[in-house]
């Protein structure tokens, strides 16, 4: 049995279970032998286990959560005995539904997504939805329409999750401007959520961008890094191939995904390249032939994210004589990491 906190989180262990929640009770993480459960920021609970070698990951209904959450507070509840700094830490499933109702409550819906490398990032909504919001295969922003959110209410919004994470904030690593694409805004509303936010919360910024809106408004990225934008930009490019970015609508090439993510590179922010799979053998070899023509530095990442089903996309790839390839992952991962240095890994949009 053991118990320790650092930095905003505390760890436990218990045999074979190993428990992780952050100082103001959230949990985080909690493993029993071969499966593992985290919790997202909303609340959702997500089973991740290995089976034959193969990463599975599932969300739990609402009776599962409840109880993965009663079962983490009792071993706590176990271990407060010979540790009482826990005592404090005796919550329930309970408590953690309003923890993510209250969330809810500061940023006036749910979360969209984050990449991987961001879940324990604070997430500080500074645009509404996405500026570009036509790519055929999304519709996380099809009922908003885009637009910065005004300074006042983003002040707002950070004072309200300074004080929902008064005593974790030191365990986040960094910040995630949200929604899609915040770095394309107007240059002077940014820096102005730079300064503040900079000398709130002292963190590293990372956002979300595309290679087709952003360049349009001639962003100065080396003007962001000295502001605080060190790592990273996490850029879309979902297709190498010409046909693929046309029936998924991204109105861009190769050149100028190249261009966009060099000029990027040579500002001092690492990148973060995500790509698509399940679109069959042209996709796959046109991807990971552009993926691999980028020079990258440590720091970089490649996300590989499995296409979801949304809406009528299903149809659209039907209509272009396609269909969806599960195990197209596989293939791409492993033809990248024989060749690059850097990480190359799963990006579950539901895991989020």
């Amino acid at each position: 049995m053991f118990a320790e906190e650092a930095r905003g989180v505390v760890k436990i262990e218990i045999g074979e279970r190993r428990l992780s929640l952050n100082m103001d009770s959230d949990m985080i993480y909690y493993s029993l032998g071969d499966r593992t459960y985290r919790r997202t920021r909303m609340n959702d609970f997500i089973e991740l286990r290995y089976i034959n070698g193969k990463r599975n990951a599932r969300l739990l209904d609402e009776k599962e959560k409840q109880g993965i959450a009663n079962s983490f507070y009792s071993d706590i509840e176990l271990v407060s005995t010979e540790y009482p700094f826990l005592k404090k830490h005796r919550k329930d499933y309970e408590f953690l539904k309003k923890r993510g109702i209250g969330l809810v409550g500061i940023y006036g819906e749910k979360i969209p997504i984050v990449p991987p490398d961001r879940y324990f990032s604070l997430y500080l909504r500074i645009s509404a939805g996405c500026p570009w919001n036509k790519c055929s295969f999304c519709n996380l922003y099809k009922d908003q329409k885009y637009s910065p959110l005004p300074f006042s209410m983003v002040r707002e919004q950070a004072e309200r999750l300074g004080e929902f994470y008064k005593n974790s904030i030191e365990s986040m690593n960094g910040i995630f401007l949200g929604d899609a694409n915040a770095v394309s805004m107007s240059s002077d509303i940014l820096y102005n959520y730079f300064d503040y936010f900079r000398e709130k919360f002292n963190m590293p910024f990372y956002a979300f961008s595309d290679a087709f809106t952003t360049p349009l408004r001639n962003v100065d990225f080396k003007m962001m890094r000295e502001m605080g934008l060190k790592r990273g930009i996490y850029i879309g490019i979902e297709s190498g191939n010409p046909d693929m970015l046309r029936i998924l609508n991204k109105k861009m090439d190769t050149q100028m995904a190249r261009e966009f993510i060099g000029k990027i590179q040579d500002s001092g922010i690492n990148v973060g390249l995500i790509v698509m799979s399940g679109f069959g053998k042209d996709h796959v070899r046109d991807t990971v032939k552009f993926v691999k023509f980028i020079e990258y530095s440590k720091g970089d990442i490649i996300y590989i994210s499995p296409i979801k089903e949304y809406n009528n996309f299903h149809e659209i790839l039907m209509e272009n004589g396609m269909k969806i390839r599960s195990s197209e992952f596989t293939e791409i991962r492993d033809n990248l990491k024989d060749s690059l240095d850097i990480p190359v890994v799963i990006y579950n949009v539901d895991e989020s």
